[in-house]
C-alpha cells in the first residue's frame, strides 16, 4: 500500500516527506494507522549519525489503530488502540523473564534495519528504507510484530 512518510535518505539531510510503499503484515505482525508520534533526540542523532542503516523511516514512540492483522497474531484485534513499542525476539533467557528491554537481539532488530525475518517492509521506488525500533512511526501507518 501507498503511505507517506518522513524519510531520513542521508546522514544529517532534513526528513523529506515521501509517498512510499508499506508491504503487508506478514505472520506475527500487525499494520498499525499511526495516529500520534513523538519526537525525540534520539531520532535526530541517529538521521545525523547513520546508526541505523539509511535511507530510513525514524520514529519510535508511535500510538495509533490495529487495521489489519498477519498470520498467528493473537491478543490484539482489528480496531484496537495501541502504543507501540520496541521489538524484542520473544525467545531468549531475558524475554522469558520480563525484561525484554535486555533481548539478546535488541541492537539487530531495533537499529539494524531490518524486520525480524530479515527483511524489508518498506520501499521509496525499487529502494529499500530501514524500519527503525521496530516500528517506524514517522509514517500513516507501520508494520510491527504483535
Amino acid at each position: 500500500m501507498k503511505i507517506k512518510a518522513a524519510v531520513t535518505l542521508h546522514v544529517g539531510e532534513e526528513f523529506k516527506i515521501e509517498e512510499i510503499t508499506l508491504q503487508e503484515p506478514k505472520a506475527n505482525e500487525v499494520l498499525v494507522k499511526i495516529v500520534a508520534t513523538g519526537v525525540c533526540h534520539t531520532d535526530a542523532t541517529v538521521r545525523d549519525t547513520g546508526m541505523t542503516p539509511l535511507p530510513a523511516v525514524l520514529g519510535h514512540e508511535g500510538a495509533g489503530i490495529v487495521e489489519k492483522l498477519g498470520d498467528n497474531v493473537s491478543g490484539v484485534e482489528v480496531g484496537d488502540h495501541v502504543l507501540l513499542s520496541f521489538a524484542s525476539c520473544g525467545t531468549c533467557e531475558s524475554c522469558h523473564t520480563g525484561h525484554p528491554a535486555y533481548c539478546e537481539r535488541f541492537m539487530e532488530l531495533n537499529m539494524g534495519g531490518k524486520m525480524e525475518d530479515h527483511t524489508h517492509r518498506l520501499h521509496l521506488h525499487d529502494q529499500e528504507l530501514s524500519t527503525f525500533f521496530g516500528q517506524s512511526s514517522f509514517g500513516t501507518y507501520a508494520i510491527v510484530h504483535a
